[in-house]
């Protein structure tokens, strides 16, 4: 076994009908258990100062400790270590710092969200403000690759990444017709889509012991290991450069170059990482599973999920028991009913379909409760995050489906713009 590394800080720090593996990835040898990430206080003194830094200069007020983190799980030998502010010599008073948990232990590293004030923190609801205004010139078409953004419209200055289904391509199954409609940037990163559920040694364990931390982690910390290429699973690897967040910032440092009027730098922190709390992430089915576990130890501007997330045979799943990254309040996810919720269609009540979305999400503390939208509806729809959308019509998917198109006539349309938060 050995010691994976440890997880970057991110700066602000799922189809589901199959759960079975799709395929046998490559292995590798297993990791010993890494640790959860701290939290961060700010320490006393001037800006910049670090948790565990003295202040320097200013007056001689006392910062306030950064708040103690909670752990990571332990892993096979450590477990998380807690962060924790310290007193500064001078300065003015810093503020505490609330930390989001260490991801689980036997391989995954805790990531912590962004808090208020550029706290670490799952919490906090206030980001960081960009660093300037978003600088795309107006009126004209982007297009790199993957890569675009339509500056013809008013640009809306967040950054939205697309995953689709199950062993599929690009994309987010169609989703994206809609979305082309408004000024957002977008991409579409490539990646191991057939990554599914666990091998069956860990459900064969979680069938004798559920709340085993080896077997619960497995689900979670694979998609992770797509989205930083950190490794945390023996059986998926990814490829150096390869990973979702690492091809973004690959993609956008291109675009920078081809399109410098595009502004496609706006995306990176002055160190050239992804600002991700201007990302939005949007994915169907598959991509909907892997977003709702990474959107549990990364901090997105939103999560707009279709056709999932679901447990894929892990109801106490680490990454569901995870204290979020990414507040509640900027998760949706859209499911296909038949009937009205609670609903009695088997098709809506089988095992791993869209009422155990349901189940999954409010376990890991989406907010509720889920509404029930019918073709048409003009809302309002607020404070719905658990959406079921319900009907048989051409309008209404009523099953494992895209949902928001760029049809006139399609059903979803106010719904969508209020899930998008775009003016109708």
């Amino acid at each position: 076994m050995k010691t994976p590394p440890s997880s970057r800080l991110l700066s602000v720090a799922a189809a589901l009908l199959l759960i079975g593996a799709c395929g046998n990835e490559p292995t590798k040898p297993g990791s010993i258990g890494g640790s959860g990430t701290a939290g961060m206080g700010n320490g006393a003194g001037t800006a910049g100062s670090t948790p565990t830094g003295p202040g320097t200069g200013g007056a001689t007020s006392t910062g306030s400790a950064g708040s103690t983190q909670v752990s990571g799980t332990a892993g096979e030998t450590t477990t998380g270590t807690a962060g924790s502010g310290t007193t500064g010599v001078g300065g003015t008073t810093g503020s505490a710092g609330a930390g989001a948990a260490g991801s689980t232990g036997g391989g995954g590293t805790g990531v912590a969200g962004m808090g208020a004030g550029g706290n670490m923190g799952a919490g906090g609801e206030t980001d960081p403000p960009p660093p300037r205004a978003n600088m795309a010139v107006p009126g004209k078409k982007y297009s790199i690759g993957q890569l675009r953004v339509d500056a013809t419209k008013p640009v809306i200055p967040k950054l939205v990444l697309l995953l689709g289904g199950i062993c599929g391509g690009t994309g987010a199954g169609g989703i994206e017709s809609f979305i082309e409609q408004y000024g957002f940037y977008l991409y579409s990163p490539a990646t191991q889509t057939c990554v599914n559920s666990a091998p069956q040694m860990y459900k064969d364990t979680i069938a004798k012991t559920p709340m085993d931390p080896e077997a619960n982690r497995q689900v979670g910390d694979a998609r992770m290991e797509l989205w930083d290429g950190v490794d945390r699973v023996n059986w998926v690897t990814v490829a150096k450069g390869q990973s979702i967040v690492e091809e973004t910032v690959a993609a956008l440092k291109n675009g920078m170059l081809m399109a410098p009027d595009a502004d496609f730098g706006y995306f990176l922190n002055a160190d050239g990482t992804l600002r991700t709390t201007d990302v939005w992430v949007v994915g169907y089915s598959w991509g909907s599973q892997t977003w709702g576990m990474i959107s549990q130890y990364v901090r997105f501007g939103r999560v707009i999920c279709t056709s999932g997330p679901q447990a894929e045979g892990f109801p106490n799943a680490t990454w569901i028991t995870h204290p979020s990254a990414t507040p509640a309040d900027r998760k949706f996810t859209l499911l296909g009913f038949n009937a009205d919720y609670p609903s009695m269609d088997k098709l809506d009540t089988a095992p791993n379909t869209v009422t155990s979305m349901i189940m999954t999400t409010t376990a890991a503390g989406w907010v509720g409760p889920p509404i029930n939208v019918h073709p048409g509806d003009m809302g309002p729809f607020a404070p719905g995050h658990q959406i079921a959308m319900v009907g048989s019509n051409m309008n209404s998917p009523g099953g494992h489906t895209v949902f928001c198109t760029n049809n006139p006539m399609n059903g979803w349309k106010a719904l969508c713009q209020y899930v998008f938060d775009v003016a109708k």
